[in-house]
């Protein structure tokens, strides 16, 4: 550690080792026994990095499995870390508290992936109490970015600004933080079609880049130039592929192609094999909010074809949706096409 965004919850950013398979799963399977909340002992040092070290593993594994499962063994070994934050004498529930909201975020966006939206929303809500708690920056910017994404989902562009302002609220002064804070900006002003506020946000974002210091490593050791800058163009591309939709501008929709194809260089080739398949839908997005319907099909069609579509997370399902409805208005027989490639 770290590893996969998370922090051992003891040390910090020391470069903690995992316990190998067979000692994490004891140790996992002793922490979840229930009869051993009242009374336990604080949280040791191999336990805290036998917990953290398998939430990543899940959280990785999210990328390519079924997520029933893993969403089913997040959720149960946060049930006992609240048994045991519930039993702890104070001085001892800061690191649970910070399982607990690590624990509680992934389940968030697990379920989030999964299109179950009103489940993701309690677990974010219970991540930013124990965020809260354990004075844990990185989750509490995360999970209030992952509430920015469900009110976006609902088209509701005032509340994705009450999570943006939020953000800068809790990590006051950070770069990355004000990164991710600008870019949520983006893309709840996008919604609304305010083209200057979209653009200005994104070029506070990316400014933001430019100025990471020793505090931000400090929050967020693990996050690289690299890492926070996939982050931001990905945004980017989403909020001025949303405001070329809103006031039909074919020079906003190159603009928001250029980012996304920025941020698909900064991905590996099999990198986050999830996050390829939603920039490449928004590419194809792009072209047809450039009003090039036939460089989408082309784009997204032997994307679809070697697609598991039956197992698409639940973000990528959205992105094809507008597509596909962008499409229907404006070239019907490419809609039929991606249609027949991506199912109803």
């Amino acid at each position: 550690m770290p590893d996969y965004g998370l922090l051992c919850p003891l040390h910090g950013a020391d470069g903690c080792e995992v316990p190998d398979p067979v000692e994490l799963a004891a140790l996992h399977a002793e922490f979840c026994a229930t009869e051993q909340a009242a009374g336990a002992p604080p949280l040791d040092a191999a336990t805290a990095h036998a917990l953290t070290g398998l939430l990543a593993a899940h959280l990785r594994s999210g990328e390519t499995s079924a997520l029933l499962g893993l969403t089913a063994a997040v959720e149960r070994t946060l049930r006992a870390v609240l048994a045991r934050l519930a039993a702890a004498p104070a001085a001892q529930r800061r690191p649970l508290a910070r399982l607990a909201a690590e624990h509680a975020h992934a389940a968030g966006a697990l379920r989030m992936q999964d299109g179950r939206n009103a489940t993701a929303m309690a677990c974010f809500d219970r991540a930013l109490i124990w965020a809260e708690v354990a004075g844990d920056r990185p989750t509490l910017v995360g999970t209030l970015s992952d509430l920015g994404i469900l009110a976006r989902l609902d088209g509701d562009p005032v509340a994705a600004l009450g999570y943006a302002r939020e953000i800068d609220r809790v990590a006051p002064g950070r770069h990355w933080a004000g990164a991710m804070g600008r870019i949520s900006w983006a893309r709840a002003n996008a919604l609304t079609g305010d083209v200057r506020a979209t653009v200005r946000q994104i070029g506070l974002a990316r400014a933001h880049l430019e100025h990471i210091d020793d505090r931000d490593e400090a929050d967020v050791p693990w996050l690289s130039i690299a890492s926070m800058r996939l982050r931001v163009e990905s945004a980017a591309a989403a909020a001025l592929r949303d405001l070329a939709a809103a006031v039909d501008d074919p020079r906003l929709a190159r603009r928001a192609l250029a980012a996304t194809e920025t941020a698909l260089g900064l991905l590996g080739p099999t990198q986050l094999p999830s996050s390829r398949l939603l920039f490449t839908v928004r590419a194809a997005d792009c072209h047809a909010c450039a009003h090039d319907p036939g460089a989408a099909v082309e784009l997204l069609g032997p994307t679809l074809e070697s697609a598991p579509v039956a197992a698409l997370p639940a973000l990528v399902g959205h992105e094809l949706r507008g597509l596909r409805a962008r499409l229907a208005t404006c070239a019907p027989q490419a809609a039929h096409r991606l249609a027949e490639l991506a199912g109803p």
